[in-house]
């Protein structure tokens, strides 16, 4: 008896849009960006904004003073992983992860102390469309308490401007968790079981050298677009 095979059809419909006439398509490579980058999450492009795909590229390296800690993260927007490289850490090269929309963070080393242990991740988010984007940093004790917290506002701009430059805001407000998390030995006092947290090493991150960099090129860059309109 013949066999009859089933009559199907698949339609793609969804068609990936030509790119928009204010953010052309840009070269970049991962490496690089780790070479040159002086924060974790360093984005590779310029855009952060609305609809924006944004690659942020973060290198965790061992030695003798490596020290990193721990927080923790929570976004309204999904992140994705890819480990790019590395060696001595808890992910192999080439896994992907779907983190988890409230994740701890840490530098996935097995020995931060060990100079040979390296991790190069790249950390992928899509910006929201059309809705808002909220995100909170907190800071756990050993018993499990939250010691402080961090929410704050990280809805993406409308539109690239070509003539200015904008930080994730997830850099910016790290940074400020991190200061307003050590400078107050109230926020690393636990409520529950009296121990005082370490301070967090937030030079190990990059996010405070990153965002004052930023503010500072940004002032030169204003600077010299006003220098140039008094000689026309």
């Amino acid at each position: 008896m013949p066999t009859v095979e089933p009559e199907f059809s698949i339609e793609f419909s969804a068609q990936i849009p030509p790119p928009s006439p204010d953010r052309p398509p840009l070269r970049a490579n991962v490496y690089e960006t780790a070479w040159m980058a002086n924060t974790s999450l360093a984005t590779m492009f310029p855009y952060v904004q609305r609809g924006s795909i944004v690659p942020g590229v973060t290198l965790f390296i061992g030695g003798e003073h490596a020290e990193y800690g721990h927080f923790f993260h929570e976004n309204t927007e999904e992140e994705v992983a890819l480990v790019m490289g590395g060696q001595g850490t808890m992910k192999p090269l080439g896994t992907v992860m779907i983190a988890p929309l409230l994740h701890g963070v840490q530098c996935f080393l097995k020995d931060p102390k060990n100079p040979e242990s390296y991790l190069l991740i790249v950390i992928t988010q899509r910006q929201p469309d059309d809705r808002e984007q909220h995100e909170r940093v907190f800071f756990r004790c050993g018993c499990n308490e939250i010691l402080f917290e961090y929410p704050f506002e990280s809805t993406p701009s409308d539109a690239y401007d070509p003539h200015a430059s904008e930080i994730l805001p997830t850099t910016r407000h790290s940074s400020e968790a991190a200061a307003r998390f050590n400078d107050d030995v109230a926020n690393r006092t636990c409520k529950r079981c009296g121990k005082v947290a370490e301070r967090f090493p937030v030079e190990a991150w990059g996010w405070t050298l990153n965002t004052r960099s930023h503010d500072v090129a940004e002032s030169a860059r204003a600077a010299l677009l006003e220098r140039a309109k008094s000689t026309e």
